[in-house]
């Protein structure tokens, strides 16, 4: 076919003279042939960084017929393209170049990679080393440089106890779980560097700091754009402290939160190089945090006041050029070169004003950067924020005087491009503007000091690492070899567990490191639980066994010490409790052994007959190891589906909690969630999951819970030991997949029950409504006292000395947790720890104010065409507010700072689905930081009815004339925003014939009614307003009309 193809193509005829000799001809195609030969694939990073996850058994999925053409590599895509994973198309003809080829070119389609399980590290290395002998040897470089830290990371991490697949549920966002693994190792060892330094009283080393940054784990940050150099789409660079969101709102980023004492080194060691022309502590809000680029020329737009930087690591170049004169006169691109001073960073600290042009000189090497700086108008954060980052070691000042900082660095005088008035007449010419820069000098004996302490983590590495190539050492019954104990075993317990063993001997080095002062304080319970705990919870089973327990401080006290509550309300008395309870210990033994464990739970009050005052704790103490299953509140659910009061069951659920629950705030926060959120899992993600889990397939329109009910009956008891727990299900409603949730049903156990209650609270389905929730938690705080952790003191039940007061107190702290759970934007967090600290009804609203760029849950009115009762339930008010019902959906504007953010009735953001012009005009009429509450109408235009919010003061609770009164302050009405008319009316003057006939006056102007509102009332948040109502015509009126 190729000769054919030859003889057949028509070959242009060539002019005589042109005509070159034969041979030269011949040559010279030679020569173009070897010219035009393809040059070979330059495969980037993010391919390498990809296939060195991958190994033989990795699951892929070739695009079809991806290769064109007449050639062999088509040919052999054919062949190998049938492959489903990348073992399987080595085999069938596929060379380890064409893999990365492939997936650069986005042929290759890899599914979800899953945590293969090892039976060691090395047995992982070995067999991703294997993968990676296929590939030629620059290649297999490239990978083994990629793996040679995540390897290392994990040993680690299996050494410290960190359950791998618990990593891989904890991880956030889009963090690996290597590099969760590799922020949770960087946080240890800053914890252990911390607790050295507060041991030994020296400063914080620079060798310590770079060891806590080079296990640090980066993202890709996309964000910066004003610092990407050319030709680079992301950088390493992570922020730690306070940030601004879109929404103009400040807030603490998740990796302070996480990681807290990788922020606390970095500004540990900053403090201790205090300048000594420094009478305070250096302020700042925020840590910049970045590693291996050189930022572009740019300035930082949202800074305020001064910046110090740092350098870290061995590198070569990377200067910090910096025009300090820069007063952003022109662009920064038209900044001279003459004109900048260059620092070394990595010789000490530098002063500088992010706000002016600056730039990084290339650099060879590891190259790490920290930035210590201000955020914009910081003086605006929110107090419980300041107080976190307090603890975290930033000095955040309280005014907008930074303090002497300020003095050394002078404003800018510009720069200029024609030649001075000195130059011309031989004067003197201006000195450059000067720059602080302070010389780090080395203290000898800190260094050693850090580098014992660091050589001990190196001898532990080598140790862990050899101990992890022996396979089932972990399950041998052989003594252990002697191991060098290094300052992770004192971090994580292990160090007392071998003392113990050994028979307690050498009881002078037993005891471990006490904590780091700020374990006791509040930013450690605000932290992530979870992942403080997994890293040494399985460690600590095995250690703890044998030793007596330390009982924390919300664990419920023992059977002898429980004091139960009388009978009697009216006389209130405790007594310790005896042989009733030993009975009932013995009773939930019998259950127990009889396998009617289930069922006991029913004796806890959740039966109609039992009201929420005679729930005894006493009678749950045996079931405390529950508190967490998903089973205690499927019983609690069904009792509640048949009781007469269905907030009774659920207040008892509660309250179990509160006597028995372990990590109490976030169990009340994810069943308070399961029960009130209406969040769904979609239908589709459900019905494969049925499939999935049950092999039962669901059709559209079938009920899932039915069917889900059905292949659970069919199923054989489920094998796994762990049950299912409440935090399980909230964690994957909030992150569904197929996957997650079908484990959720496979694990639900044996309980037919629970499998249907999952499936409802997974759909969104409100098995009871959310009032009946927020009535159920008010209840349980109303009569149990929350346990404290700094006294030492369980949970206990409230003494009220009459029935009257018991019901006073109930009725108040049903409607304060009803409006503090609407003005904190439906944010159980925020009501919970409220409800955890003894807040008194009184205190709920001050606790959980509303803020802007949170949205509120709006008040709900009664709709009504019944205008005599309107008119009886407004009797006893005097003053009323009548305004027109526009046509439209009620939306919340906040503004804060001049960014504008609109929230439609389902709390979300409408910003991006409105006419940005539409969304300017907003802008410009709103003259505040506020909340307003307005109707939007179909033509687009915004109505404004209500202001929430002024300058950060929180009107919910203030009266509708004062509310009227702060719109006109915080709005300057346009074409697309205007105030709503409204108009001050006396009930004496309103009969029901008046309104009828306003009513019909409404109707011809287009508004659907009219609305009567107290000028007294309040805004009730997330409730039905009890004096408030919108009139519309009735049918027979408007058949008049």
């Amino acid at each position: 076919a190729t000769l054919a193809r030859a003889v057949l193509r028509p070959r242009p005829l060539a002019s005589p003279r042109l005509e070159a000799p034969r041979a030269f001809s011949r040559a010279a195609r030679n020569k173009k042939k070897k010219k035009s030969a393809p040059a070979a694939m330059v495969f980037d990073d993010a391919t390498f960084d990809s296939v060195a996850k991958w190994t033989e058994k990795t699951q892929i999925k070739y695009v079809p017929h991806a290769k064109k053409g007449n050639t062999k590599s088509a040919e052999r895509y054919e062949q190998y393209s049938q492959a489903r994973t990348v073992g399987e198309a080595l085999r069938l003809g596929s060379k380890a170049e064409d893999l990365l080829h492939d997936y650069q070119r986005k042929f290759i389609e890899v599914k979800r990679l899953k945590v293969e399980v090892f039976d060691s590290i090395e047995d992982q290395r070995q067999t991703h080393e294997s993968f990676f002998s296929h590939f030629p040897p620059a290649s297999a470089a490239a990978l083994r440089a990629r793996s040679d830290k995540t390897f290392k990371a994990l040993t680690l991490a299996q050494a410290l106890g960190v359950d791998l697949q618990d990593a891989q549920k904890l991880r956030e966002g889009n963090e690996t779980l290597e590099m969760t693994v590799g922020r949770l190792l960087a946080d240890r060892t800053a914890q252990v560097v911390l607790e050295a330094v507060e041991k030994d009283g020296r400063r914080v080393t620079d060798c310590e700091v770079l060891s806590v940054l080079r296990l640090w784990m980066f993202k890709k940050n996309e964000t910066r754009q004003n610092v990407l150099p050319e030709g680079q789409q992301w950088v390493h660079s992570d922020t730690f402290g306070l940030i601004r969101s879109r929404t103009g709102q400040y807030m603490v980023t998740n990796a302070t939160r996480e990681y807290p004492h990788v922020t606390q080194i970095l500004n540990t060691w900053l403090h201790d190089r205090r300048p000594p022309q420094l009478d305070e502590r250096f302020p700042c809000t925020s840590i910049s945090l970045n590693s291996g680029y050189a930022a572009k020329r740019h300035r930082d737009g949202n800074n305020e006041g001064p910046s110090m930087i740092r350098g870290f690591g061995d590198y070569t170049g990377g200067q910090l050029a910096y025009w300090p004169d820069d007063d952003k006169s022109s662009a920064v691109e038209n900044l001279v070169h003459e004109d900048r001073i260059p620092m070394d960073i990595s010789k000490g600290l530098v002063l500088f004003d992010g706000n002016r042009g600056h730039e990084v000189d290339d650099f060879q090497g590891e190259r790490f950067s920290v930035v210590w700086f201000s955020l914009g108008k910081y003086w605006k954060v929110e107090q419980e924020e300041r107080e976190f980052l307090d603890h975290c070691g930033f000095s955040i000042p309280q005014g907008k005087d930074m303090g002497s900082i300020s003095k050394l660095l002078p404003p800018p005088r510009g720069y200029t491009k024609c030649q001075s008035l000195g130059k011309m007449f031989g004067l003197k010419s201006a000195e450059k503007a000067k720059v602080w820069q302070w010389v780090d000098e080395p203290n000898q004996e800190e260094d050693r000091a850090a580098a014992k302490l660091l050589s001990s983590f190196n001898q532990e590495m080598e140790t862990l690492q050899a101990r992890g190539r022996r396979k089932g050492e972990a399950t041998a019954a052989v003594a252990e070899p002697k191991v060098k104990r290094g300052p992770l075993d004192m971090v994580f317990g292990r160090e007392s567990s071998r003392q113990a063993n050994a028979g307690g001997d050498d009881q002078s080095e037993a005891s471990p490191v006490t904590p780091a002062s700020m374990a006791d304080s509040r930013m450690t319970d605000a932290m992530s639980g979870e992942k403080r705990k997994r890293g040494r919870a399985q460690k600590d089973s095995a250690d703890n066994e044998g030793r007596p327990q330390k009982r924390s401080a919300c664990e419920v006290p023992e059977l002898a010490s429980v004091e139960e509550t009388s009978s009697s309300a009216e006389e209130p008395s405790r007594v310790a409790a005896g042989p009733a309870a030993r009975a009932a210990k013995a009773n939930f033994e019998q259950h127990v052994a009889s396998g009617q464990a289930a069922s006991c739970f029913s004796a806890l009050g959740f039966k109609p007959e039992f009201a929420s005052f005679n729930f005894k704790p006493e009678q749950a103490m045996f079931m405390s190891s529950r508190s967490a299953d998903f089973s205690v509140l499927a019983e609690a659910l069904q009792a509640a589906a048949g009781h007469p009061h269905a907030a009774v069951p659920i207040a008892n659920y509660f309250r179990f909690l509160l006597h028995h629950g372990i990590d109490l705030e976030k169990q009340l926060c994810d069943a308070f969630d399961l029960l009130a959120s209406s969040m769904r899992v979609s239908d589709t993600v459900l019905r494969s999951a049925v499939k999935e889990a049950f092999g039962v397939v669901v059709a559209k329109g079938d009920d899932i819970a039915n069917a889900a009910l059905r292949g659970c009956r069919q199923q054989a008891a489920p094998t796994t030991s762990q049950p299912l727990s409440v935090a399980a299900v909230a964690n994957v409603r909030a992150s569904p997949s197929a996957q997650r949730v079908s484990e959720l049903l496979v694990a639900v156990g044996s309980e037919h029950r629970d499998v249907t209650f999952l499936i409802r609270l997974l759909q969104g389905m409100q098995c009871v409504s959310r009032t009946t929730v927020l009535s159920a938690l008010s209840h349980a705080f109303a009569i149990t006292q929350p346990p404290c952790s700094k006294e030492g003191r369980a949970a206990l039940p409230r003494i009220h000395y009459s029935p009257q007061g018991r019901q006073a107190a109930l009725i108040a702290m049903h409607r304060a947790v009803t409006l503090a759970f609407g003005e904190a934007g439906g944010c159980s967090k925020r009501l919970v720890a409220a409800l955890l600290r003894d807040c008194q009804a009184w205190q709920l609203s001050a606790e959980c104010s509303p803020r802007c760029g949170t949205p509120i849950l709006p008040m709900s009115i009664r709709k009504s065409d019944d205008v005599e009762l309107v008119l009886a339930k407004l009797a006893s008010h005097t003053a009323i507010s009548m305004e027109p019902r526009h046509i439209g959906q009620v939306v919340q504007i906040h503004s804060k700072d001049k960014v504008v953010e609109i929230f439609g009735p389902d709390q979300r953001s409408l910003v991006g689905s409105l006419d940005k012009k539409q969304v300017e005009a907003v802008r410009s009429a709103v003259k505040a930081d506020c909340v307003i509450e307005a109707v939007l109408e179909e033509g687009g235009t915004f109505i404004a009815v209500d202001c929430l919010v002024l300058n950060g003061e929180p009107l919910t609770r203030e009266s509708l004339r004062n509310r009227k009164a702060a719109i006109n302050k915080a709005v300057a009405p346009n074409d697309r925003l205007g105030v709503v008319h409204c108009e001050e009316v006396s009930m004496s003057d309103m009969t029901p014939e008046t309104v009828r006939e306003l009513l019909k006056e409404a109707k011809s102007q287009s508004w659907s009614g009219l609305a009567l509102k107290s000028l007294t009332s309040e805004y009730e948040a997330s409730a039905e307003s009890t004096s408030s109502f919108s009139l519309v015509l009735s049918s027979s009126d408007a058949e008049g009309a």
